[in-house]
């Protein structure tokens, strides 16, 4: 067969460039899809639109705008008409291409079809876009090929023997191993993008190249400053045999100068996306570098004492990089670093060093250093999951900085013995001993203010600021609700106050922004006050705002402004339980809203490095969240697709939190994590009367609560959690018919609630909790079946 329709397709003489003329198209383009490759449509017309055109093209002055959008999609774009036919022809009409998605399914849509047909009668059949999603490219035949993509309205009959032609076509399916299969979605997106500029492939791609390009001089540019780092250090190390004590002053001096030069290439990771991979490799490239400058052959004690400074700093930034790789680089660094700091600790001082010809590090010195080995110690151990041996090297480092605090009374020494406390909260917490880790966070503060009255400095008022924060995450957990917001609060208020001390301080900026956040989150926790929540998430997007716009490169700032925006979704999917339809479905779309732009921002950070936990746990609380938008809205309107839509957002939470479970699988917090959603996906499928999956995700997401509440520490979010599973499990039982067991289920739930009622009998949600169950249960009873009374003797 011959091609009639070429991909590239040439414009319409009479058609003007979107936005580039006083009579130019309404939309780029208009997707016409089936409803089974609805998700296909949703995909490429978000990266259609968020595709920015390449500089050296809008320099051309035929390109002005920036993006190729708007793209019409009726789901999305079409507003309510009472003439459906009449909407869709106005936007056909109103578009400059027209981009067919190609299934057997849209082969058989009758909609599909008269898409096409009208598209072609507006005499644009060379602006029409064939892109295939599945299927095979060939015209769709029920019986000689029912895998065609082709709906026949895209194809003519030529004279003669009247055969069928064929569109070439962008195919968006990926490519097999052996060569066969499609073009994959990036390349088959750019084809899309080239007909729309009216361009060649080679040279949008060349164009996209260029600025590939510029991304990685970002790694290029670290690099450098490592080479130029190591040439520093070893003009240091040269000094320094041939110049002595002088010497060693500049090469500790070099060595303090590279130590803070590597850190900040670290940081690169989660300013810019810098990959671990790269970042591994500049480390093992200046730790080799390094370890030839201060060699195993070098005895002079402070050349000792500054290779083990340079040990430690490697340590403390694997442990950052956080993979396993690196991970297997701090044990030996660390045991090289602990001998030679107990050999340095034992020694005795030379003749040389008596009479001033030869210098020494001092006890001071040693001890923090010994600070620094306890800190690096315990970072370890918390990667690798030995809580109790990162607590103890965190007592150990308290122990220390007392000692030297009783002895000398530097304040240095004081800011180092409140730092051990946050240091001890924080492996408390991670390994879920709530109680130890709020009374270490409290000594913490105490010591930190003991600081501050004694000096004003901005790093200790940052170290306030952390510690409040910290301590208030812990209390939530414990319930502890009251005080958990009044701390925030005092957070939020020493952020502020750092930032009108500093206004251009963009890490202040960026503190304050993390700290409102909170703030909301407490608020909504505690007081259940959606309104005053939204005004400190607003406050926190108005920050974001002025950070995005000034480096819109920083990773670090679009991950803040991610969860930012998740949070807005949250508060307003829960202003949507509300008896007001309108403004329910309103607050429903403005949830759907902010939801669907943090998912965006999540995954394109996760793109950077895929391997990185805490950024796939943002995409799955994303992917919770729109199951959790999607579900309500199916219970505003009844509409079963979006219940599907809410069914498929779980299941991609549930496989990502398996995947983050398996890396960490005694983390409480992560189970706790998976149990949540397993829930949720049980109450679909329950919704979807898929009773054997239902039951199936409700009785692992118990196990899970039972392996964390069969400790001596159960928290009272994992008991809430486990009332929820029994609940659900009596709205199945209920759904089954028996009802026995579903006033069973019930009984257990109202057990859990009474308990926290008990414990907690001001927080709000609890007394909600119980008055549902207990309506629950006067329904059971309805339903319950007569047991016959036994006959009287």
């Amino acid at each position: 067969m011959r091609a009639a329709l070429s991909l590239m397709g040439k414009k319409s003489a009479d058609a003007i460039p979107v936005g580039e003329g006083g009579e130019g198209y309404r939309y780029r383009a208009f997707i016409s899809y089936s409803s089974k490759d609805r998700s296909a449509a949703e995909k490429l017309q978000r990266s259609l639109e968020s595709y920015r055109i390449p500089k050296p093209l809008r320099r051309s002055g035929i390109h002005r705008n920036e993006r190729v959008s708007p793209i019409f999609r009726d789901r999305s774009d079409l507003k309510a008409s009472a003439d459906l036919g009449q909407t869709i022809r106005e936007a056909l009409e109103s578009s400059e291409y027209l981009i067919v998605l190609c299934s057997p399914a849209a082969a058989n849509s009758q909609w599909v079809d008269r898409e096409i047909s009208f598209f072609k009668e507006l005499g644009r059949s060379g602006n029409i876009i064939a892109v295939i999603v599945r299927g095979v490219p060939a015209v769709n035949d029920p019986v000689r090929e029912p895998q065609g993509a082709f709906p026949k309205a895209l194809v003519g009959l030529l004279g003669g023997d009247g055969s069928l032609t064929e569109p070439l076509a962008a195919d968006i399916q990926e490519p097999a191993a052996d060569g066969r299969g499609g073009d994959g979605f990036n390349l088959a997106k750019l084809k899309i993008v080239a007909t729309l500029l009216g361009v060649s492939l080679a040279e949008l791609t060349q164009r996209q190249a260029e600025v590939d390009r510029r991304q990685r001089r970002v790694a290029q540019a670290v690099a450098v400053g490592m080479l130029v780092l190591a040439v520093v250090a070893g003009i240091g190390a040269w000094i320094a045999v041939e110049q002595s004590r002088a010497a060693e002053r500049r090469l500790q001096n070099a060595v303090e100068s590279a130590a803070r030069q590597i850190g900040a290439t670290v940081r690169y990771r989660d300013r810019y996306g810098v990959p671990s991979d790269v970042i591994q490799e500049l480390l093992r490239s200046a730790e080799l570098d390094f370890g030839k400058l201060i060699s195993d052959d070098d005895t002079s004690p402070m050349l000792v004492f500054q290779r083990a400074r340079l040990n430690l700093e490697f340590a403390e930034l694997f442990n950052l990089v956080g993979d396993e790789q690196s991970q297997q680089k701090v044990a030996p660094l660390i045991a090289e670093t602990t001998t030679a700091l107990d050999r340095l600790e034992q020694r005795s001082p030379s003749a040389l060093e008596w009479i001033g010809l030869a210098s020494a590090p001092d006890p001071a010195a040693l001890a923090m250093l010994r600070l620094k080995l306890f800190d690096v110690v315990g970072q370890e151990k918390n990667y690798a999951g030995r809580f109790n041996e990162a607590i103890a090297s965190a007592e150990s480092r308290i122990a220390l900085s007392q000692a030297w605090f009783v002895k000398t009374g530097g304040l240095s020494w004081l800011r180092e013995l409140a730092q051990g406390h946050c240091r001890l909260g924080g492996y408390n917490y991670r390994w879920g001993k709530l109680a130890a880790s709020a009374a270490s966070y409290e000594k913490c503060l105490e010591t930190t203010r003991s600081l501050m009255q004694k000096r004003n400095q901005p790093p200790d008022r940052g170290d306030l600021m952390a510690a409040l924060s910290s301590l208030a995450t812990t209390l939530v957990e414990m319930d502890r609700r009251s005080d958990a917001l009044s701390r925030q609060q005092e957070a939020a208020n020493t952020a502020k106050a750092l930032v009108s001390a500093e206004p251009q301080n963009t890490e202040y900026q960026r503190t304050e922004l993390v700290t409102l956040t909170r703030l909301g989150d407490m608020v909504l926790s505690v007081e259940m006050n959606v309104a005053r929540s939204l005004k400190d998430y607003e406050q926190a997007l108005f920050i974001s705002n002025m950070l995005t716009r000034s480096d819109s490169s920083r990773l670090d700032w679009q991950r803040d402004r991610s969860l930012l925006l998740e949070r807005l979704a949250s508060a307003h999917l829960r202003l949507a339980d509300n008896a007001d339809i309108t403004r329910s479905l309103e607050n429903l779309r403005q949830a759907e809203q902010y939801a669907r732009d943090a998912f965006e921002i999540a995954e394109r950070i996760l793109n950077n490095d895929p391997l990185n936990q805490e950024w796939l746990r943002d995409r799955s609380v994303l992917e919770e969240r729109r199951g959790q938008i999607a579900f309500a809205s199916y219970k505003r309107g009844g509409d079963t697709r979006i219940l599907e839509d809410s069914a498929r957002w779980y299941a991609k939470a549930i496989a990502d939190r398996r995947v983050i479970l398996k890396a960490d699988a005694e983390r409480s917090f992560y189970k706790l994590d998976l149990a949540v959603v397993l829930i949720q996906f049980g109450e679909v499928a329950v919704e979807r009367r898929e009773s054997d999956s239902a039951e199936r995700s409700l009785r692992e997401a118990l196990l899970l609560l039972e392996e964390l509440t069969s400790g001596n520490e159960a928290q009272p979010i994992w008991l809430r959690e486990t009332a929820k599973v029994h609940s659900a499990l009596a709205n199945l039982f209920q759904q089954r018919g028996d009802i026995v067991s579903a006033q069973a289920e019930i009984q257990r739930a109202i057990a859990l609630i009474h308990d926290l009622r008990g414990k907690f009998p001001d927080i709000v949600q609890y007394r909600r909790d119980e008055e549902y169950l207990v309506g629950k249960q006067s329904e059971l009873a309805k339903l319950a079946p007569e047991v016959p009374e036994w006959p009287q003797p």
